[in-house]
């Protein structure tokens, strides 16, 4: 930062601030004593890849684009009845059907063979990341009390990806509808870099503007009162209570904003470019020499996922998002936490409680909303039989049944009530149905079955639980078949409050030996009693069960050589009993593909039986006059998966910076990749060049 004194005379014209311009008399004299520093950074940052796997969430890296699928289709359990069982009188009707799965039989002339490929065109890029950034802070002091801190942040992505748009798939089946106005933006064209886009079309973020293409907000826009042992701040801020990489134990105020770079970016920087910032009040007071007090109040902000079809995606776009922030009246809502820290000699301790959200939010299936007829041959079938059936308002129909009743008019208005609609871009066979929920960490055959007992018009157009994955796979073939090739999921995310205690304890170590000497040893616990996470079947019931995170941090700067400055080594181990490092349940861990599945198996995950686990291990080396750094970073998970990252940095001077990291995943290691945290990203190896000027 540059300092510069603020003279009535370069006041008098007029000035800008924050935003906010200033015109004041030259006879002031008050502002002889006001102090303004300003400085900031403009940066160039890009990420190739250097792995030829496309994101398999978005359209245009799907698995399945390349291969080509049988399905076979069956008549449904509720349909029996109605062709004469299945003995004589459906032979009559369909000739040479035969005893097959899903305890039916196969219709003939409606088995097919699909390639996912013939409708979705598959990308190509070079480039995850390609983004121009600019920043700059204003600090304006007021008195020795008094001071105001403005942050802005201005970021374009000029989009130079091979991008998948929505609009080259309309000739099938009508496209994908938006469902609700909203949706347009995400799933109806072009990729969204970083409007993050609710129901109800409200604007989640406070003093933040965005477009497809371009993002610009406050992560700092705060007044602050400073007087002896008491500290103020009022504003739009992010409160960083935590300082260990990849992990959050103590870190509770702020929901982090994935939408840029997710969480690839320089390791050692911690959550600094992450933090949601939030409208919020902070009040932190040396209550002792040795005790701080420091507490928040302030607006809920949820974490921000990347958007459909971005290079960091973590949702399959097969599945449309109704985020609930708004219409929940989340945006509402007040949390609040408080922390004490103290520090005795070599040894220290904190604690803190916080009243929040969970800011990751939860899943689970809703209704579509999209009423769209099911279409092709075995869906004109299909509309055909529900038409023949009596509406609930006969007097037939006062005990419904499915084989004989409908709720609805049609079809389509039946699928608007289940969490499916007919269109491309879905899931178009089993084995993709079965390999996503494997991914996603769900299960594909108690999910299915959550879709259909949850939503009357699930089983209103004939769909029936399932006992086991071969009769899941069946059913699920046959309604893709009748479908015209495709079904696209909806799922709709909440948030739930939660208490989370949180306690702390820190020693230095003293030794004769120079390398253990000033070791600081910090250990931290987190609990939440009845956290509220997203079902394994995506079932209107959440889970809800008590949760402990456990770390152990042990970090020093030691100087191994002279004539270099100290190297900063840290070494982490944190282990959770409920859910992984992203907040999804244990349960859902072990999936498979369905041919690698026992056909009569009642669920297609396994689930943990212990903790998860993850290592971290970082260091960060200066050279001498600091013109070089090298850096490395590395997340472990011993059930077979590893993040590794090396990184360099050059300061040639004149406030310019060039740093480089690689991102190295793998998370195939050994076992089943399904059972550990890092096969989710294992698409996103890449080289990050960073060039930065500041000011």
């Amino acid at each position: 930062m540059n300092d510069i004194h603020a003279q009535r005379h370069w006041l008098k014209a007029g000035c800008l601030v924050a935003g906010i311009g200033l015109s004041v008399p030259a006879s002031a004299d008050w502002l002889d004593d006001i102090d303004v520093s300003f400085g900031g950074f403009v940066r160039a940052e890009m990420a190739a890849r250097t792995t030829a796997l496309e994101n398999p969430n978005n359209q245009g890296g799907n698995y399945f684009n390349d291969q080509t699928n049988s399905r076979t289709a069956f008549v449904p359990p509720a349909l029996l009845p109605v062709l004469g069982g299945s003995d004589g009188l459906l032979q009559v009707l369909l000739p040479g059907t035969e005893l097959g799965e899903w305890g039916s039989i196969a219709i003939p002339g409606f088995s097919d063979s699909i390639r996912r490929g013939d409708e979705i065109v598959s990308v190509d890029n070079d480039f995850n990341y390609t983004v121009l950034r600019a920043e700059g802070e204003v600090g304006i002091r007021f008195s020795p009390a008094l001071r105001l801190v403005a942050r802005a942040r201005a970021i374009y992505d000029p989009t130079f990806y091979d991008e998948w748009d929505a609009r080259s798939v309309e000739q099938f089946n009508n496209g994908i509808e938006s469902g609700e106005d909203f949706d347009a933006r995400l799933y109806a064209g072009a990729p969204n870099y970083f409007d993050y886009i609710v129901a109800g079309g409200g604007k989640p973020n406070p003093l933040e503007w965005t477009g497809r293409d371009y993002q610009v907000y406050f992560p700092a826009l705060v007044l602050e009162y400073n007087t002896g042992d008491l500290n103020v701040r009022i504003g739009n801020q992010q409160i960083a209570w935590g300082q260990s990489i990849f992990f959050r134990v103590f870190d509770l105020p702020n929901g982090l904003d994935l939408r840029r770079h997710s969480i690839l970016d320089r390791a050692l920087e911690e959550f600094s470019d992450k933090r949601v910032p939030m409208l919020s009040a902070r009040i932190s007071w040396q209550m002792t020499d040795n005790i701080l007090l420091d507490s928040y109040a302030g607006k809920f902000q949820p974490t921000v996922l990347g958007n459909p079809n971005t290079p960091y995606n973590i949702i399959p776009v097969q599945f449309t998002v109704q985020d609930r922030y708004e219409q929940g009246g989340y945006d509402d809502e007040l949390v609040y936490g408080l922390r004490l820290k103290a520090d005795y000699g070599q040894w220290g301790w904190q604690a803190a409680a916080s009243r929040r959200y969970g800011p990751e939010g939860v899943f689970r299936w809703t209704k579509s909303g999209v009423n769209k007829q099911l279409t092709g041959p075995l869906g004109s079938l299909v509309n055909v039989l529900y038409a023949a059936k009596l509406p609930t308002t006969n007097p037939l129909c006062a005990n419904y049944n499915a084989t004989t009743c409908r709720r609805y008019a049609d079809s389509g208005e039946a699928l608007a009530n289940t969490p499916f609609e007919a269109s491309p871009g879905g899931v178009y066979s089993a084995d993709e149905w079965f390999r996503y929920a494997a991914e996603v960490r769900l299960d594909a055959i108690t999910g299915l079955n959550a879709s259909i007992t949850d939503f009357d018009g699930s089983p209103d157009v004939y769909a029936t639980p399932v006992e086991n994955a071969q009769q899941a796979f069946a059913q699920l073939n046959t309604f893709f078949i009748a479908a015209n090739d495709s079904l696209r999921g909806h799922i709709e995310r909440e948030y739930f409050q939660e208490n989370v205690f949180a306690l702390g304890l820190s020693y230095v170590n003293e030794s004769d030996n120079d390398f253990l000497n000033q070791l600081i040893f910090n250990l931290e616990a987190q609990y939440t009693p009845e956290r509220t996470f997203t079902n394994i079947t995506l079932g209107q019931e959440y889970i809800r069960q008590d949760e402990y995170t456990v770390s152990l941090v042990i970090d020093k700067w030691h100087r191994f050589f002279p004539e270099f400055p100290g190297t900063y080594i840290v070494f982490q181990a944190l282990t959770k009993n409920r859910s992984d490092l992203v907040g999804r349940h244990l349960s859902g861990y072990g999936g498979k593909p369905f041919d690698e599945l026992e056909p009569t198996a009642t669920r297609a995950t396994t689930g943990k039986s212990d903790n998860a686990t993850y290592v971290v291990f970082g260091f960060l080396q200066p050279f001498p006059n600091k013109i070089w750094e090298i850096e490395f970073a590395t997340l472990f998970d011993p059930e077979g998966g590893i993040f590794a990252q090396p990184g360099v940095r050059w300061n040639p001077g004149s406030g310019v910076t060039v740093e480089g990291f690689y991102n190295y995943i793998d998370g195939g290691l050994w076992g089943n990749p399904n059972d550990n945290l890092l096969s989710t990203l294992d698409f996103a190896e890449e080289f990050t060049l960073r060039l930065t000027y500041q000011f």
